[in-house]
Formats: C-alpha cells, sequence, structure tokens
C-alpha cells in the first residue's frame, strides 16, 4: 500500500516536465543504465510497470517514486526545473495529507474524496493506481460494457471558473492541471474493477485491486438488521370454519395492530 501510494505514473510526471512521454522514457532508461554501471539500486528510484492503451496495446511505464522526481529535477535547470519541483512536491504532499486527515477522520484511503456530498475516485488516481487510463479504455462508446456517464462517472470543469486555491479550500483536494475533473461515483468504481479484473488477466495488479476494493468496503452505507422476531410481511396461515366444513387459506398478509 505504501508503495503505491508513494510513487506516481510516469505518464504523469511527463505532463509535469512537459515532455513527449517516449522522451521522458528514454531519459529514465539512461538514468537507469548510468546507475546500473555504479552499482546503485534504482528501484528506490524508478520502478517497471506498464499500461494499457486505448486501442488495447500494453505499452511501458515507470512508477516513479518521490527519490525519482526528485532526480529528474535535478537534472532540469531554469523555469521549468522550479515548476516541476513545486508539482511534484504538491502532489506528494496532497497524497499524504489526504491520506492522514482521512485516516485520523473516518479511516479512508487516500484516493476517495469527498466532493458535493459525494464520494468519488478521480480517474488519475484510478491509473495512478492500476496503470489504466479511463477514458478511452473503459468508456469508448463501441464498447457493449462501457462505463455509463452520469451514472458511472463524471466531469467538472472548474479551471475557467474556480481559482485552484479555492477549489483546494473548499473540497480538500488538487487534482492537477487537468481542464476537466473527471471522476467516478462508486458504482463506477465497482464497475471499472470488475472490467479491470477481466481484462488484465494474469497481469492483474492484486495488490492495487485489493486497496480499491478495501476503498469501496469503507463507504458502504450500514447494513440493516432485521429483527428475528418481527412479524411484518411473513406469511401467516388463516383458519375459516364455516359450520361443520374447515378451509385453510395461505396468504403473504401484513399483520398490523395486532
Amino acid at each position: 500500500m505504501q508503495m503505491i501510494e508513494q510513487t506516481l505514473d510516469s505518464r504523469e510526471v511527463s505532463g509535469m516536465v512537459r515532455k513527449d512521454h517516449s522522451k521522458l522514457l528514454r531519459d529514465i532508461r539512461t538514468y537507469i543504465e548510468h546507475l546500473t554501471e555504479a552499482k546503485i539500486g534504482f528501484s528506490d528510484f524508478f520502478k517497471d510497470s506498464e499500461y494499457k492503451d486505448c486501442t488495447g496495446r500494453t505499452l511501458p511505464c515507470y512508477r516513479i517514486t518521490k527519490k525519482g522526481c526528485e532526480f529528474i529535477a535535478h537534472k532540469m535547470t531554469g523555469q521549468k526545473g522550479t515548476e516541476f519541483t513545486a508539482r511534484y512536491i504538491n502532489r506528494f504532499h496532497e497524497m499524504q495529507d489526504i491520506h492522514s486527515e482521512q485516516e485520523a477522520e473516518t479511516e479512508l484511503p487516500w484516493f476517495i474524496r469527498r466532493f458535493r456530498g459525494k464520494y468519488i475516485m478521480l480517474f488519475r488516481d484510478f491509473k495512478s493506481l492500476t496503470g489504466v487510463e479511463i477514458c478511452g479504455n473503459y468508456t469508448a462508446w463501441k464498447r457493449p460494457d462501457k462505463l455509463q456517464g452520469g451514472l458511472d462517472y463524471n466531469g467538472w470543469a472548474w479551471h475557467t471558473t474556480v481559482k485552484i486555491e479555492e477549489f483546494k479550500k473548499e473540497y480538500g483536494f488538487d487534482y492537477g492541471d487537468d481542464k476537466c475533473m473527471m471522476y467516478l461515483y462508486p458504482h463506477g468504481i465497482k464497475r471499472a474493477l470488475e472490467i479491470y479484473r477481466r481484462e488484465s488477466g494474469k497481469k492483474l495488479n492484486q495488490e492495487a485491486y485489493d486497496m480499491i476494493k478495501d476503498g469501496l468496503k469503507a463507504i458502504e452505507p450500514p447494513k440493516k438488521e432485521i429483527a428475528v422476531n418481527q412479524h411484518y410481511g411473513l406469511p401467516v396461515r388463516i383458519n375459516i370454519v364455516l359450520g361443520e366444513e374447515s378451509m385453510q387459506i395461505e396468504n403473504n398478509i401484513e399483520i398490523q395492530n395486532i
């Protein structure tokens, strides 16, 4: 759990550094070669991973730790380096702050958010945990089991109307630079997990899957217990005696004020 929480997808980092993902992968592979030659373990910085694109292809990516982000930042200079440093520090602090606050208050995992009175999970966080891009992969129009907009997921554009700091102050989290915040409702999280398990097969990240499932359990409403001695709605037998003949009538009758 801690490993997943403390890494960022290289695709997200490529957006932070404003560099094409393929070029970032090339740079990371070079860093890994240098670290290997120096006999320095690279897993503290970069971890091999993969994801599926919208066509179903399995492509490589990396899980980048905070140390890895620091490593990349040291390779950058000027304004871009400053911006990236601020972005990745904010991102890691956001995950840690949300995790700490929710653990203290409601024991919810960091990726479960509260937005306008409802529990949600950002597309970004689902991708961060599973490596799967929801948009396109699970929402394609031709797909028979696609997630349904408005029922399973939704979006909310706010960059044009609400300032980042005001949004974070009101809702307690910041989802980055996307123009529209795309998110899953609990029902959509369940359906996305079903698709993820079915399509990932042997490559399923069981740790991430279990982590999200546990998060769903934490927000499920408590089940109502039915008292054993309650008679309402139970089948009742009524005997009606007419003269010397006896007739039995069985029916489901709701007993009230007996």
